[in-house]
Parts: structure tokens; C-alpha cells; sequence
């Protein structure tokens, strides 16, 4: 009786290991040994945007999301956030780990996050067979998600700045820094013409800056991103010549109350997101757009902003993540993210579509951004931009401090705290 109550209990143990088995691999559990592809399991992806500014853009976001839920089986759970208060809520979720697995993360911060450990390294992804071809992105663009030649995400949209100028004063824009100064004397009536808006003081200007600074040959940081060098010969020329420009130009004027818009400011340096607004608000203004003025010898150069995809270092679906960032940013969806987002196509492809490539002003934009230049990718760009350069061009401009010395003070500011 023991014997035969041992091999009856053996058995149905054997009975039991079995049926758990079977009712593991029937679901979507994982170890499962039958050919279900675990890659094909629905995977579930929190994905943080920015609140779309109109109703057709957060529809016309919902709509992507579907179709890329549609095509990969996954599923999406997007949250829409006032661009104000994204930051803010994104930074306190990372502290508590509840941060989503993938997001919108303005450019500068980028670094940052790399250095903290908190983004996901793509490089993997990117060269792998499920990869992406990266000369099919502006270089400027894909060089904002780029820390040590790595990637760290994909960007969503890119824009830029170039030189407005006004028609009636300024028939022809001038190509080099030599022509606009000449320019600038010939324009400027005192008190009542001003040749240049200016580049404005604080983190605004030293985001424009770059512009410059590139244009007259020289660069923010060298090479290897190791030390700030934007007090080189060639940077002090292209800043004094700004500086220049503006003895041309009366601060009573350029600094009046939409100065170019009412035909009183001959030139500034802005972005896109001016056209509409002139257009409508000063209908009678005659006015153009041309690529940043350069130095004799040197190419025209511009700053690039926007906001990159970003995977979390944590998330449990990288696969999915990675796969819903490179839907966004493929040709097609990068035209759709750019009505989404009112900037411009990551893709040169994309950026080819007649909508911005036969605008009168888009396209000037769009030949600019060939040669956008991203901020440097260290963490502590954004404090020497806002606390340092803005500062010091603050000084600069309106309290008349010599450029060389200044520069020089800054640059060695900046070193300091790279090396820190």
C-alpha cells in the first residue's frame, strides 16, 4: 500500500507541474517555451508631450498614436502637460520614480539628464537591424540628442534664426558682417532709424549669440566640448562688430515698442514663429528674410532650439519606446510633429515638403538650419548661457564694456565651471 500510494502521489505531482506549466505559457506571462514571440507582446508605453497650443494639433497627435498602436500592437498612454509646467512635473516624478518611459525634453537639458544616469542609452538601438539611418537627419538636430557621440534620444522638431530686414530701407540684404555695418551707416537716421533691433542681453541673447559668433569663423567650446572658447579672436571681431551695428542705431528706437514691425528698425535676428505676426498685425510692412550676414571668407552659421524624444533609463519596454520615438520622427510623421508642434521637420526629406520649401521665408529658413549649430551638450551649458554669456553681453551692450576684456572674463567664468 506505501508503494502503491508513492507512485500515485508521484504522479499526481507530476499532473500538477505539468498544469501550472501549460497555464503559464497559455497566457502572457514570460518563460513561455512555445513560439510565441515575446517581442510581439502588447507592451504598454507612458508617454509625457507638451499640451498642443490648438485643438487640431492634440488631435492630430491622438490620431498618430492610434496608427502606431494600430501597426505595433502596443499601446500608448499619453499625457498631455502645460508646456510651463512640464519641467516642473517631469523633474519631480524622476525624483520619485514615477517618470513616464518616454518623453519631450527641451534640448538644453539633455546633457543634464545624461549625466545624472536617468536617460536611456540608444546607441544600440539606432545601428542595430530595427535601426535608423542617421545622415536622414538635419546634423544640427540629431546633434542635440548626441553626448559623447551617443544617442540619447530622437529629435521631435527643430528651429532656427535668421536676419529680417525691411525692404524699403534695405532693398538688398547684406551677405557679409562688412556690408551690414555699411549698410547700417547708410539706413540710420538719428532718433528715428535704427539699423539693428540687437541681440538683447540675458539668456535670450546669449541663445542668439552663437549666430554671431559661428558667422565670424569662430565657435562656443572647442571640439571635443572640453572648454569654452567663445572669446577667440574671431568671436571678440564678430561681437565688436555687433557692437558696431549699434552705434547705428539709437536705443530710444530699436528698443520702441514693435520697432520693426512699425518700419523704424532696418534689421533684427528672430525665428519663424515672427512671420505670421508681422503679416498680420503690420500689413503694410515690406519685408524680407536672409541668412545670418557672415565674415569675409567664412559661411553663415545659425543656433538651432526645440525639443528632442527621450527614452527613461528605467522603463520596462525599451523595445516599444524606442520603436514609438522612431514612428514620430520618420518622414511622414516628422512633417505631422512639426504641425503639432509649430516648429520645423527633424528630416531633410521631410523638410522638402512644398510647405516649407516654396514659402518665400520658410525656405531662407530651411537653408539656414543646414547649418544650425546645437548648444553644447554639458550640463552646465544652460547656467554659463543665461548666468555668464547673458550677463556678460548685458554689460556689452548697454553699459559699453570693452568686448575683449569681457569675453575674456566670461570665457575664464565658464572654464571654471566645466571643469568643476
Amino acid at each position: 500500500m506505501k508503494k502503491l500510494l508513492t507512485v500515485f502521489m508521484s504522479g499526481l505531482l507530476l499532473i500538477m507541474v505539468v498544469g501550472c506549466g501549460s497555464g503559464e505559457t497559455s497566457g502572457e506571462g514570460s518563460g513561455s517555451s512555445d513560439s510565441q514571440d515575446t517581442e510581439n507582446i502588447s507592451q504598454n508605453i507612458s508617454f509625457w508631450v507638451y499640451e498642443p497650443e490648438s485643438l487640431d494639433g492634440r488631435n492630430m497627435l491622438t490620431e498618430l498614436i492610434g496608427e502606431f498602436e494600430e501597426i505595433s500592437g502596443n499601446t500608448v498612454e499619453i499625457e498631455f502637460i502645460p508646456k510651463d509646467d512640464f519641467n516642473t512635473k517631469l523633474n519631480g516624478s524622476i525624483a520619485v520614480g514615477e517618470n513616464p518611459d518616454v518623453s519631450y525634453l527641451d534640448q538644453p537639458l539633455l546633457p543634464g539628464f545624461v549625466e545624472d544616469g536617468v536617460l536611456l542609452n540608444l546607441e544600440e538601438f539606432a545601428v542595430g537591424e530595427n535601426g535608423i539611418d542617421k545622415s536622414e537627419y538635419y546634423e544640427g538636430a540629431l546633434g542635440t540628442a548626441t553626448v559623447n557621440e551617443e544617442l540619447y534620444g530622437l529629435p521631435l522638431n527643430q528651429t532656427t534664426v535668421a536676419l529680417y530686414y525691411n525692404k524699403d530701407l534695405i532693398p538688398n540684404p547684406p551677405a557679409t558682417f562688412e556690408e551690414w555695418k555699411q549698410i547700417s551707416e547708410e539706413v540710420y537716421e538719428p532718433n528715428k532709424i535704427a539699423a539693428f533691433e540687437g541681440l538683447g542681453g540675458g539668456g535670450w541673447g546669449a541663445w542668439l549669440l552663437p549666430s554671431i559668433i559661428h558667422s565670424a569663423g569662430g565657435s562656443m567650446v572647442n571640439d571635443n566640448e572640453s572648454a569654452a572658447t567663445f572669446a577667440s579672436s574671431e568671436a571678440i571681431d564678430g561681437v565688436e562688430l555687433v557692437q558696431d551695428i549699434l552705434e547705428f542705431s539709437d536705443m530710444s528706437v530699436r528698443e520702441s515698442n514693435n520697432g520693426f514691425g512699425n518700419g523704424i528698425v532696418a534689421t533684427k535676428i528672430s525665428g519663424p514663429w515672427e512671420i505670421n505676426g508681422l503679416k498680420t498685425n503690420f500689413p503694410e510692412l515690406n519685408f524680407g528674410v536672409a541668412l545670418i550676414p557672415h565674415a569675409e571668407g567664412q559661411s553663415s552659421f545659425s543656433n538651432i532650439g526645440g525639443e528632442n524624444l527621450v527614452v527613461y533609463e528605467d522603463t520596462e519596454v525599451p523595445e516599444g519606446a524606442w520603436e514609438l520615438i522612431k514612428f514620430l520622427s520618420n518622414d511622414e510623421n516628422s512633417i505631422k510633429m512639426a504641425d503639432v508642434t509649430g516648429n520645423f521637420p527633424v528630416r531633410v526629406a521631410a523638410a522638402k515638403d512644398p510647405r516649407f520649401a516654396e514659402d518665400e521665408y520658410l525656405s531662407v529658413f530651411l537653408k539656414q538650419m543646414e547649418t544650425a549649430v546645437p548648444r553644447p551638450r554639458l550640463s552646465e551649458w544652460l547656467k554659463i548661457n543665461d548666468e555668464i554669456i547673458g550677463a556678460t553681453l548685458d554689460d556689452i551692450f548697454y553699459s559699453g564694456d570693452d568686448v575683449k576684456d569681457s569675453l575674456e572674463s566670461a570665457q575664464e567664468q565658464a572654464n571654471s565651471l566645466i571643469k568643476q
